[in-house]
């Protein structure tokens, strides 16, 4: 049974090769001397694996919760809404935010939240914590640490 090609955007974890996944090859997988599956395999080194590069983005929510995916959920009719506040490659979005967001403990635990958001005593507060941690990552735009993950500039 064959895999299904798809057309994204991808990057080998070998040689770093980027393309798009529909020019990936299929290599026949032996078993016990017969042919029993076959996967998909870089066109320039062979590896079996890669990384997802379709754009995301990210947002958080009043509450400093941090969320990705292709894009933000659309705003209330009273204007709340997410903020959206960094894009960048699938496999490396996430990677990135664990580094230098907050993990949440107790009951948001497995989840990411913007320091100093869940603290505030108020949305103005709250919002200077959110301006204040996303200007402090935009020091790292463009470095190649950061593998494509870019913040955007909130507030004045």
């Amino acid at each position: 049974m064959m895999a299904k090609k798809t057309d994204i955007l991808v990057k080998c974890t070998r040689c770093r090769h980027q393309c798009m996944e529909s020019r990936w090859r299929f290599k026949a997988i032996k078993s016990g001397g017969e042919i029993s599956a076959s996967q998909l395999v870089c066109p320039k080194c062979g590896c079996k694996t890669y990384y997802d590069m379709r754009l995301q983005v990210a947002w958080c929510w009043a509450s400093g919760l941090i969320e990705t995916g292709d894009k933000a959920p659309a705003n209330d009719p009273d204007g709340t809404g997410p903020i959206v506040f960094a894009q960048g490659p699938k496999s490396e979005l996430q990677v990135v935010l664990g580094a230098l967001s907050r993990h949440g403990q107790g009951a948001s635990a497995g989840k990411l939240l913007v320091p100093g958001v869940p603290e505030a005593s108020n949305q103005h507060k709250a919002a200077d914590a959110l301006i204040a941690w996303t200007k402090w990552c935009m020091k790292g735009n463009g470095r190649k640490g950061r593998y494509g993950v870019e913040f955007f500039r909130l507030g004045v």
